[in-house]
Protein backbone atom coordinates (compact mmCIF):
# COMPACT_ATOMS: atom_id res chain seq x y z
CA UNK A 1 0.00 0.00 0.00
CA UNK A 2 1.62 3.49 -1.00
CA UNK A 3 1.57 6.35 1.24
CA UNK A 4 0.65 9.61 0.51
CA UNK A 5 3.60 10.93 -0.40
CA UNK A 6 4.46 7.91 -2.38
CA UNK A 7 1.10 8.41 -4.50
CA UNK A 8 2.12 12.07 -4.88
CA UNK A 9 5.76 11.19 -6.28
CA UNK A 10 4.04 8.71 -8.97
CA UNK A 11 1.97 11.36 -9.84
CA UNK A 12 4.58 13.57 -10.54
CA UNK A 13 6.51 10.38 -12.11
CA UNK A 14 3.48 10.49 -14.47
CA UNK A 15 3.34 14.13 -14.87
CA UNK A 16 7.03 14.33 -15.81
CA UNK A 17 6.40 11.89 -19.08
CA UNK A 18 3.60 13.59 -20.00
CA UNK A 19 5.69 16.14 -19.99
CA UNK A 20 8.60 14.66 -21.83
CA UNK A 21 6.26 13.37 -24.27
CA UNK A 22 4.77 17.29 -24.75
CA UNK A 23 8.56 18.54 -25.42
CA UNK A 24 9.13 16.42 -27.55
CA UNK A 25 6.06 16.90 -30.25
CA UNK A 26 6.80 20.67 -29.91
CA UNK A 27 9.47 20.21 -31.91
CA UNK A 28 7.74 19.34 -35.57
CA UNK A 29 4.41 21.21 -34.55
CA UNK A 30 6.06 24.72 -33.31
CA UNK A 31 8.85 24.82 -34.54
CA UNK A 32 10.70 25.13 -31.58
CA UNK A 33 14.63 25.47 -30.78
CA UNK A 34 15.72 21.66 -31.62
CA UNK A 35 18.57 21.31 -28.95
CA UNK A 36 16.54 23.49 -26.28
CA UNK A 37 13.27 21.48 -26.51
CA UNK A 38 15.35 18.18 -26.30
CA UNK A 39 17.02 19.07 -23.21
CA UNK A 40 14.00 19.96 -21.43
CA UNK A 41 12.28 16.34 -22.45
CA UNK A 42 15.86 14.85 -21.09
CA UNK A 43 14.94 16.98 -17.74
CA UNK A 44 11.55 15.56 -17.35
CA UNK A 45 12.69 12.26 -18.45
CA UNK A 46 15.32 12.48 -15.90
CA UNK A 47 12.69 13.88 -13.36
CA UNK A 48 10.36 10.72 -13.83
CA UNK A 49 13.20 8.55 -13.47
CA UNK A 50 14.37 9.84 -10.29
CA UNK A 51 10.62 9.85 -9.11
CA UNK A 52 10.91 5.92 -10.06
CA UNK A 53 14.12 5.82 -8.27
CA UNK A 54 12.48 7.36 -5.03
CA UNK A 55 9.50 5.05 -5.07
CA UNK A 56 12.10 1.79 -4.81
CA UNK A 57 13.87 3.02 -1.33
CA UNK A 58 13.63 0.28 0.99
CA UNK A 59 13.78 -2.63 -1.69
CA UNK A 60 16.50 -1.52 -3.92
CA UNK A 61 20.10 -0.75 -2.29
CA UNK A 62 20.61 2.75 -0.77
CA UNK A 63 23.63 3.50 -3.51
CA UNK A 64 21.03 3.33 -6.02
CA UNK A 65 17.78 4.18 -4.64
CA UNK A 66 19.18 7.32 -2.76
CA UNK A 67 22.18 8.72 -3.93
CA UNK A 68 21.13 7.38 -7.35
CA UNK A 69 17.77 9.36 -7.31
CA UNK A 70 19.22 12.53 -5.81
CA UNK A 71 22.38 12.27 -8.80
CA UNK A 72 19.33 12.58 -11.61
CA UNK A 73 16.86 14.64 -9.82
CA UNK A 74 20.15 17.16 -10.36
CA UNK A 75 20.47 16.05 -13.91
CA UNK A 76 16.89 17.05 -14.31
CA UNK A 77 17.76 20.88 -13.37
CA UNK A 78 21.00 21.02 -15.18
CA UNK A 79 18.95 19.95 -17.87
CA UNK A 80 16.54 22.46 -18.06
CA UNK A 81 18.98 25.00 -16.83
CA UNK A 82 21.26 24.31 -20.00
CA UNK A 83 18.19 23.97 -22.69
CA UNK A 84 16.78 27.61 -21.46
CA UNK A 85 20.51 29.00 -21.77
CA UNK A 86 20.17 27.16 -25.33
CA UNK A 87 16.73 28.63 -26.26
CA UNK A 88 18.52 32.17 -25.21
CA UNK A 89 21.82 31.98 -27.15
CA UNK A 90 23.72 32.42 -23.74
CA UNK A 91 26.81 30.38 -23.08
CA UNK A 92 26.18 27.49 -20.92
CA UNK A 93 29.65 26.18 -19.47
CA UNK A 94 29.37 22.60 -18.85
CA UNK A 95 32.47 22.59 -16.78
CA UNK A 96 29.92 23.88 -13.58
CA UNK A 97 27.58 20.72 -14.59
CA UNK A 98 30.03 18.77 -13.71
CA UNK A 99 31.60 19.65 -10.74
CA UNK A 100 27.62 20.24 -9.40
CA UNK A 101 27.29 16.53 -10.53
CA UNK A 102 30.37 15.52 -8.67
CA UNK A 103 29.55 17.22 -5.38
CA UNK A 104 26.11 15.44 -5.26
CA UNK A 105 27.94 12.15 -5.96
CA UNK A 106 30.91 12.53 -3.50
CA UNK A 107 28.82 13.79 -0.83
CA UNK A 108 26.38 11.46 -1.11
CA UNK A 109 28.70 8.63 -1.11
CA UNK A 110 30.45 10.22 1.80
CA UNK A 111 27.35 10.47 4.01
CA UNK A 112 27.50 6.60 4.29
CA UNK A 113 30.27 6.72 7.08
CA UNK A 114 28.04 8.95 8.76
CA UNK A 115 26.36 7.54 11.57
CA UNK A 116 22.88 6.50 10.44
CA UNK A 117 20.75 8.96 12.07
CA UNK A 118 22.53 11.75 10.06
CA UNK A 119 23.02 10.04 6.91
CA UNK A 120 19.75 10.60 5.05
CA UNK A 121 19.11 14.27 6.31
CA UNK A 122 22.42 15.32 5.23
CA UNK A 123 22.14 13.65 1.89
CA UNK A 124 18.55 15.60 1.26
CA UNK A 125 20.63 18.69 2.57
CA UNK A 126 23.09 18.29 -0.26
CA UNK A 127 21.16 17.31 -2.99
CA UNK A 128 18.67 19.98 -2.41
CA UNK A 129 21.68 22.54 -2.19
CA UNK A 130 22.60 21.66 -5.35
CA UNK A 131 19.26 22.06 -7.26
CA UNK A 132 18.72 25.33 -5.29
CA UNK A 133 22.24 26.76 -6.79
CA UNK A 134 21.53 25.43 -10.18
CA UNK A 135 18.48 26.87 -10.60
CA UNK A 136 19.68 29.84 -9.07
CA UNK A 137 21.99 30.09 -11.29
CA UNK A 138 20.05 29.72 -14.40
CA UNK A 139 17.94 32.98 -13.25
CA UNK A 140 20.97 35.31 -12.98
CA UNK A 141 21.57 34.08 -16.26
CA UNK A 142 18.56 33.89 -17.93
CA UNK A 143 16.94 37.12 -16.41
CA UNK A 144 18.73 39.68 -18.46
CA UNK A 145 18.41 38.11 -21.68
CA UNK A 146 14.65 37.89 -20.90
CA UNK A 147 14.32 41.03 -20.27
CA UNK A 148 15.82 42.15 -23.28
CA UNK A 149 14.00 40.22 -25.21
CA UNK A 150 10.88 40.15 -23.84
CA UNK A 151 10.41 43.45 -21.76
CA UNK A 152 10.78 43.29 -17.52
CA UNK A 153 7.25 42.25 -16.96
CA UNK A 154 7.15 38.97 -18.81
CA UNK A 155 10.77 38.20 -17.80
CA UNK A 156 9.65 38.52 -14.24
CA UNK A 157 6.67 35.94 -14.80
CA UNK A 158 8.71 33.76 -16.49
CA UNK A 159 11.44 33.35 -14.12
CA UNK A 160 9.31 33.56 -10.90
CA UNK A 161 8.41 29.98 -11.03
CA UNK A 162 12.23 29.08 -11.38
CA UNK A 163 12.73 31.82 -8.32
CA UNK A 164 9.69 29.54 -6.22
CA UNK A 165 11.88 26.52 -6.91
CA UNK A 166 15.12 27.54 -5.84
CA UNK A 167 13.44 29.13 -2.62
CA UNK A 168 11.53 25.50 -1.94
CA UNK A 169 15.00 23.94 -2.47
CA UNK A 170 16.65 25.77 -0.18
CA UNK A 171 14.19 26.04 2.71
CA UNK A 172 14.42 22.27 2.73
CA UNK A 173 18.11 21.88 2.57
CA UNK A 174 17.89 24.39 5.50
CA UNK A 175 15.47 22.26 7.75
CA UNK A 176 18.28 19.86 8.14
CA UNK A 177 19.86 22.34 10.05
CA UNK A 178 17.14 22.95 12.92
CA UNK A 179 17.57 20.36 15.30
CA UNK A 180 14.01 20.27 15.59
CA UNK A 181 14.27 18.36 12.27
CA UNK A 182 15.81 15.32 13.08
CA UNK A 183 12.97 13.62 11.22
CA UNK A 184 14.47 15.34 7.49
CA UNK A 185 13.97 12.20 5.57
CA UNK A 186 14.60 11.27 2.14
CA UNK A 187 11.52 10.75 -0.17
CA UNK A 188 9.22 9.07 0.09
CA UNK A 189 9.31 8.90 3.60
CA UNK A 190 6.01 9.52 4.77
CA UNK A 191 6.68 13.38 7.09
CA UNK A 192 4.26 16.33 7.09
CA UNK A 193 7.39 17.57 5.85
CA UNK A 194 7.93 15.77 2.62
CA UNK A 195 3.74 15.72 1.80
CA UNK A 196 4.70 19.33 1.87
CA UNK A 197 7.59 18.97 -0.38
CA UNK A 198 6.29 17.00 -2.93
CA UNK A 199 3.08 18.46 -3.64
CA UNK A 200 4.73 21.82 -3.61
CA UNK A 201 6.88 19.71 -6.26
CA UNK A 202 4.37 18.63 -8.28
CA UNK A 203 2.99 22.15 -8.63
CA UNK A 204 6.20 24.03 -8.98
CA UNK A 205 7.02 21.31 -11.82
CA UNK A 206 3.47 22.19 -13.99
CA UNK A 207 4.39 25.73 -13.55
CA UNK A 208 8.32 25.72 -14.36
CA UNK A 209 7.28 23.79 -17.54
CA UNK A 210 4.24 26.08 -18.49
CA UNK A 211 6.70 29.10 -18.21
CA UNK A 212 9.37 27.62 -20.48
CA UNK A 213 5.70 26.65 -22.92
CA UNK A 214 5.44 30.28 -22.30
CA UNK A 215 8.68 31.73 -23.55
CA UNK A 216 8.62 29.41 -26.48
CA UNK A 217 5.64 31.14 -27.08
CA UNK A 218 6.72 34.73 -26.48
CA UNK A 219 9.41 34.03 -29.09
CA UNK A 220 6.85 32.06 -31.66
CA UNK A 221 4.71 35.10 -31.35
CA UNK A 222 7.46 37.62 -31.86
CA UNK A 223 8.77 36.20 -34.70
CA UNK A 224 5.29 35.89 -36.88
CA UNK A 225 4.72 39.15 -35.70
CA UNK A 226 8.04 40.50 -37.15
CA UNK A 227 7.29 38.59 -40.37
CA UNK A 228 4.32 39.85 -40.47
CA UNK A 229 5.43 43.67 -40.39
CA UNK A 230 8.98 42.98 -42.48
CA UNK A 231 9.80 42.65 -46.35
CA UNK A 232 11.32 39.44 -46.81
CA UNK A 233 13.90 40.57 -49.25
CA UNK A 234 15.42 43.21 -47.54
CA UNK A 235 14.21 43.29 -43.93
CA UNK A 236 12.91 46.54 -44.41
CA UNK A 237 8.79 47.10 -43.13
CA UNK A 238 6.65 46.33 -45.46
CA UNK A 239 3.93 48.79 -47.26
CA UNK A 240 1.20 47.52 -44.08
CA UNK A 241 3.06 48.06 -41.13
CA UNK A 242 5.04 51.71 -43.03
CA UNK A 243 1.53 53.14 -43.37
CA UNK A 244 0.39 52.13 -39.54
CA UNK A 245 3.85 53.91 -38.54
CA UNK A 246 2.33 56.98 -40.79
CA UNK A 247 -0.55 57.17 -39.60
CA UNK A 248 0.55 56.72 -35.70
CA UNK A 249 3.24 60.12 -37.03
CA UNK A 250 -0.29 62.12 -38.32
CA UNK A 251 -2.11 61.60 -34.99
CA UNK A 252 0.92 62.53 -33.28
CA UNK A 253 1.02 65.89 -35.49
CA UNK A 254 -2.79 65.63 -34.34
CA UNK A 255 -1.73 66.23 -30.76
CA UNK A 256 1.34 68.31 -30.15
CA UNK A 257 1.94 69.68 -33.79
CA UNK A 258 4.85 68.47 -34.48
CA UNK A 259 5.35 68.13 -38.42
CA UNK A 260 6.91 65.37 -40.16
CA UNK A 261 8.33 64.34 -43.88
CA UNK A 262 7.31 61.61 -46.21
CA UNK A 263 10.02 60.64 -49.41
CA UNK A 264 9.06 58.69 -52.01
CA UNK A 265 11.94 56.82 -53.29
CA UNK A 266 11.94 54.77 -56.53
CA UNK A 267 15.09 53.17 -58.82
CA UNK A 268 15.50 54.48 -62.17
CA UNK A 269 15.15 52.19 -64.44
CA UNK A 270 14.69 48.97 -62.34
CA UNK A 271 13.06 46.94 -64.96
CA UNK A 272 16.45 47.49 -67.45
CA UNK A 273 18.40 45.76 -64.70
CA UNK A 274 15.83 43.02 -64.20
CA UNK A 275 15.81 42.59 -67.83
CA UNK A 276 19.45 42.59 -68.85
CA UNK A 277 21.18 41.00 -65.34
CA UNK A 278 18.13 38.97 -64.83
CA UNK A 279 16.21 39.01 -60.88
CA UNK A 280 18.83 38.11 -58.68
CA UNK A 281 20.81 41.32 -60.07
CA UNK A 282 17.52 43.33 -58.79
CA UNK A 283 17.32 41.62 -55.61
CA UNK A 284 21.09 42.69 -54.85
CA UNK A 285 20.07 46.69 -56.10
CA UNK A 286 17.51 46.13 -53.82
CA UNK A 287 19.62 44.94 -50.89
CA UNK A 288 22.09 47.55 -51.72
CA UNK A 289 19.44 50.38 -51.56
CA UNK A 290 18.20 49.63 -48.07
CA UNK A 291 21.11 49.06 -46.63
CA UNK A 292 22.10 52.76 -47.56
CA UNK A 293 18.62 54.52 -46.28
CA UNK A 294 19.29 51.88 -43.18
CA UNK A 295 23.02 53.67 -42.53
CA UNK A 296 22.20 57.08 -43.95
CA UNK A 297 18.48 57.66 -42.12
CA UNK A 298 18.08 59.18 -38.87
CA UNK A 299 17.50 57.12 -35.91
CA UNK A 300 14.15 58.44 -35.48
CA UNK A 301 12.94 57.90 -39.22
CA UNK A 302 11.14 54.99 -40.52
CA UNK A 303 12.16 53.18 -43.75
CA UNK A 304 10.04 50.56 -45.64
CA UNK A 305 9.43 49.01 -49.16
CA UNK A 306 6.31 50.12 -50.62
CA UNK A 307 6.77 47.63 -53.47
CA UNK A 308 8.91 46.73 -56.28
CA UNK A 309 11.68 49.31 -56.30
CA UNK A 310 9.65 51.81 -54.52
CA UNK A 311 10.45 52.76 -51.03
CA UNK A 312 9.15 55.18 -48.50
CA UNK A 313 10.56 56.78 -45.48
CA UNK A 314 9.34 58.92 -43.18
CA UNK A 315 10.65 61.82 -41.28
CA UNK A 316 9.79 62.76 -38.10
CA UNK A 317 10.20 66.11 -36.68
CA UNK A 318 10.95 67.99 -39.40
CA UNK A 319 10.05 71.50 -41.75
CA UNK A 320 10.31 71.99 -45.47
CA UNK A 321 14.63 72.70 -45.48
CA UNK A 322 15.11 69.36 -43.25
CA UNK A 323 12.88 67.15 -45.94
CA UNK A 324 14.85 68.75 -48.79
CA UNK A 325 18.47 68.67 -47.53
CA UNK A 326 17.74 64.73 -46.20
CA UNK A 327 16.10 63.84 -50.03
CA UNK A 328 19.17 65.17 -51.57
CA UNK A 329 21.68 63.73 -49.32
CA UNK A 330 20.04 59.84 -49.74
CA UNK A 331 19.89 60.35 -53.25
CA UNK A 332 23.78 61.08 -53.73
CA UNK A 333 24.87 58.43 -50.92
CA UNK A 334 22.45 55.76 -53.27
CA UNK A 335 24.39 57.71 -56.28
CA UNK A 336 27.60 56.92 -54.75
CA UNK A 337 26.81 53.16 -53.64
CA UNK A 338 29.24 50.93 -55.20
CA UNK A 339 26.86 48.14 -56.70
CA UNK A 340 28.05 44.73 -58.89
CA UNK A 341 26.77 41.70 -60.08
CA UNK A 342 28.92 38.79 -60.96
CA UNK A 343 32.15 41.64 -61.42
CA UNK A 344 29.84 43.65 -63.48
CA UNK A 345 29.24 47.26 -61.82
CA UNK A 346 25.34 48.73 -61.82
CA UNK A 347 24.80 52.50 -61.55
CA UNK A 348 21.95 53.06 -58.89
CA UNK A 349 20.08 56.40 -59.07
CA UNK A 350 16.90 57.26 -57.67
CA UNK A 351 14.21 59.98 -58.18
CA UNK A 352 12.67 60.98 -54.91
CA UNK A 353 9.02 62.96 -54.42
CA UNK A 354 8.89 64.64 -50.65
CA UNK A 355 6.02 66.57 -49.07
CA UNK A 356 6.28 68.17 -45.64
CA UNK A 357 2.93 67.35 -43.31
CA UNK A 358 1.84 70.44 -41.54
CA UNK A 359 -1.52 70.53 -41.08
CA UNK A 360 -3.55 67.55 -39.25
CA UNK A 361 -6.55 67.93 -41.28
CA UNK A 362 -4.74 66.49 -44.23
CA UNK A 363 -4.92 63.13 -43.97
CA UNK A 364 -2.58 60.59 -44.76
CA UNK A 365 -3.78 59.20 -48.16
CA UNK A 366 -3.29 63.01 -49.38
CA UNK A 367 -0.01 63.49 -47.78
CA UNK A 368 1.21 60.37 -49.48
CA UNK A 369 -0.74 61.37 -53.18
CA UNK A 370 1.31 64.65 -53.01
CA UNK A 371 4.57 62.97 -52.24
CA UNK A 372 3.68 60.36 -55.52
CA UNK A 373 3.03 63.62 -57.58
CA UNK A 374 6.06 64.99 -56.74
CA UNK A 375 7.53 61.65 -57.40
CA UNK A 376 6.43 61.61 -60.40
CA UNK A 377 7.31 64.50 -61.45
CA UNK A 378 11.13 64.04 -60.22
CA UNK A 379 11.11 60.83 -63.05
CA UNK A 380 9.49 62.83 -65.90
CA UNK A 381 11.88 65.57 -65.67
CA UNK A 382 14.93 63.40 -66.16
CA UNK A 383 15.35 61.27 -63.19
CA UNK A 384 17.89 60.75 -60.77
CA UNK A 385 16.86 63.54 -58.69
CA UNK A 386 14.59 65.58 -55.90
CA UNK A 387 11.37 67.53 -56.34
CA UNK A 388 9.45 68.35 -53.20
CA UNK A 389 5.66 69.25 -53.02
CA UNK A 390 3.98 72.22 -52.38
CA UNK A 391 2.46 72.37 -48.97
CA UNK A 392 -1.18 71.72 -48.23
CA UNK A 393 -3.70 74.23 -49.13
Amino acid sequence: MLGNVALVILMLLLLQLLVAAAWAMAVPTLRLSRLASRHWSLSAVCGARAAALMLTRGSAPDWLAVSGANAVSVLAVLAMRRGVLIFLRSPAWDGESILVVAFVLLGNLACEWLPPPHCPSVQVMISCAAMAWVLLRMCMQAYPTLRSEFGERTAFLLIAPQVAAVAMFTLRALAGLVPASAGLQPLPADTPLNLASVLLLLMLTLVQHASLAGMALQRLVRKLRHLSQRDPLTGLFNRAEWTRQLEAQHRWLGRFGEPFGVLMIDIDHFKKINDTQGHAAGDAVLLTTAQVLTASARDVDVIGRLGGEEFGVLLPRADQITVRRTAERLRKMLGDAETSWRDQPIRLTVSIGAALCSDADESPAHLLERADHALYQAKNTGRNRTVVARLAT
